[in-house]
């Protein structure tokens, strides 16, 4: 339950991405330094408001919820990260070994970053009272990175590299095999250190050779 009401905001179907006005970033800079220190649930809008340096009042002018500023901080963590990895040009990047090297290096790293544990956690925690939420960082960030992985095996596929009779189910099995022997000990605080580049990139080649041992084209 949170302080401020009984009653939990749906999340809004689209927001944008990313918030250019200069008062909305001080506010969102500041909610994620409380998030980061207090989760989701313990985070209130008058700690926000403080650590901000706004009044409550001009608070609810920009978010009008906890959960919208949330929402608002993954997308820009999304924008800011999870697309630039997969911002390639699918028909140039021929080489399937190094293109999905990359990506399970780069997703991984950000991934294993304790803040970025810390927000899927507090969206596993909340998820079944705020479904919205959840679903919210679901598309935005798991199916965002599957749905476009699969849309360069297709190109792979059509260009008689791979075969791949389910390029959704194969991006989604590449992604898994990628990170998460290295994100669940953090996950459920197994671990409270993130991994090394080194074993980062020992997990990633693993994941390649078995990828492309079920998957090349013989």
């Amino acid at each position: 339950m949170l302080a401020e009401s009984s009653v939990s905001p749906k999340v809004p179907a689209t927001i944008l991405p990313i918030i250019d006005n200069a008062k909305s970033r001080q506010i969102l800079d500041g909610a994620r330094k409380v998030f980061l220190a207090q989760g989701f649930e313990g985070a209130s809008m008058n700690d926000i408001a403080k650590e901000a340096g706004v009044s409550k009042g001009t608070l609810y002018v920009y978010f009008e919820s906890k959960e919208r500023l949330f929402s608002v901080i993954i997308d820009e963590e999304r924008a800011a990260h999870v697309e630039g990895i997969f911002n390639f040009d699918f028909k140039t990047s021929t080489d399937i070994e190094a293109v999905l090297l990359r990506i399970a290096i780069e997703i991984t790293t950000f991934i294993t970053q304790p803040r970025i544990i810390s927000a899927m956690r507090a969206v596993m925690g909340i998820a079944e009272r705020m479904p919205e939420l959840g679903e919210h960082f679901y598309e935005r960030g798991p199916c965002y990175s599957r749905n476009r992985l699969s849309e360069y095996l297709e190109t792979r596929v059509a260009a008689g590299q791979l075969d791949i009779p389910d390029t959704q189910l194969a991006a989604a099995q590449f992604l898994e095999m990628s990170h998460a022997p290295l994100v669940k000990p953090m996950f459920f605080m197994a671990t409270k250190v993130s991994p090394s580049p080194e074993r980062i990139r020992a997990v990633a080649e693993s994941a390649v050779r078995v990828f492309m041992s079920g998957y090349r084209v013989r």
